[in-house]
């Protein structure tokens, strides 16, 4: 994704050095969504190419999707992570402090600028991680919603609800920031509901955000004193388990769960079963890799491209037919493997 990144960031315009912090959301600031939109999209396109170049090209490829699609959250994540870094500097001037962490340099990748918080702000933001959300639907599978209901059945529900943790959460620390933007700061007055409506964040990093908020066309009101009085008063209070409470926030490592018995089996179908294909679903079902058509097929390779060949004399041997004792003995085994599974 660097490399289709560093295209784009090439060919912005210098119309961006006219920016200023009095700009309104709606305005110079949708210029910059429109180009990191764009600008991604190219980049998770490129990623989509080198992980498989046939697929991409629109072709039927007999690898496993779930190993690409592995990949992809890992990337995904760290690209989570390393966009609310770099959205909550307090200025665009402000240097990365983390190469794994905190990697950006340009902000004009980002989809919105960084250091300030606003209503604005946060639609804007939200509406570029649905959009990023549904091309990585289209090229990867990668979506929140899509859980196989085969699942449920599995024997180990453990395996389960790892996988869910760890892979239908995308661009989770930049959905819940822009939760906070939006979300009414009367809210954040009571700690219980503080932690239902914005249970990522702690209090130290809420109070943060909420002092770079400003007003926009959208929420013309300030945040109340009351509530920065309230988050001050939390300051000595115990952290909350399982928050982020600082930035820049640490990327996780990468880590990569076996595939569930389920999820492959959804995706390349099992003997006897009618199995629903994904959208990008492996072509081993669909092509019918496991049919007995192409096992014949090789007894008489030259049968299905010279059909002309198998009218000729019977008098006349072809040259190109099989030997005695030369059938494909491993494929032959192969069926039995496939007839007995």
């Amino acid at each position: 994704m660097q490399s289709a990144a560093t295209k784009g960031i090439d060919k912005v315009s210098s119309s961006d050095s006219n920016k200023n912090l009095t700009r309104s959301s709606s305005s110079c600031d949708q210029a910059q969504g429109n180009f990191s939109l764009e600008l991604w999209k190219n980049a998770f396109q490129d990623a989509c190419e080198r992980l498989c170049p046939v697929r991409a090209g629109g072709h039927e490829c007999g690898c496993l999707p779930e190993l690409e699609r592995q990949v992809m959250e890992q990337c995904v994540s760290r690209l989570d992570v390393a966009m609310f870094n770099a959205i909550l500097r307090e200025s665009d001037d402000e240097i990365p402090t983390d190469p794994v962490s905190d990697p950006i340099s340009d902000p004009r990748v980002l989809p919105i600028a960084a250091g300030i918080a606003s209503f604005g702000a946060g639609a804007q933001l939200k509406n570029a991680i649905g959009n990023w959300s549904r091309w990585l639907t289209d090229l990867f599978g990668l979506d929140d919603d899509d859980v196989d209901p085969c699942e449920d059945n599995n024997d180990d529900p453990d395996e389960d609800d790892d996988r869910q943790d760890t892979s239908f959460k995308s661009f989770y620390l930049l959905n819940a920031l822009s939760d906070l933007m939006m979300l009414p700061k009367d809210l954040l007055l009571s700690r219980t509901i503080r932690k239902e409506v914005c249970p990522t964040f702690g209090t130290p990093l809420i109070k943060r955000i909420l002092y770079s908020f400003v007003s926009d066309e959208f929420c013309p009101d300030p945040v109340p004193n009351i509530v920065l009085e309230a988050l001050e008063s939390k300051d000595n209070a115990p952290a909350e388990e399982g928050c982020v409470t600082t930035v820049p926030c640490i990327a996780a490592p990468p880590i990569y769960l076996p595939s569930s018995s389920a999820s492959v089996a959804a995706t390349i179908g099992e003997l006897g079963k009618q199995s629903q294909l994904r959208r990008s679903g492996s072509s081993v079902l669909r092509k019918a890799y496991t049919s007995d058509d192409e096992l014949d097929e090789l007894k008489s390779p030259l049968a299905s491209i010279f059909p002309d060949l198998m009218s000729c004399s019977s008098s006349s041997p072809a040259a190109w037919k099989l030997k005695e004792g030369q059938n494909p003995v491993r494929y032959d085994l192969l069926r039995e493997i496939w007839k007995n599974s």
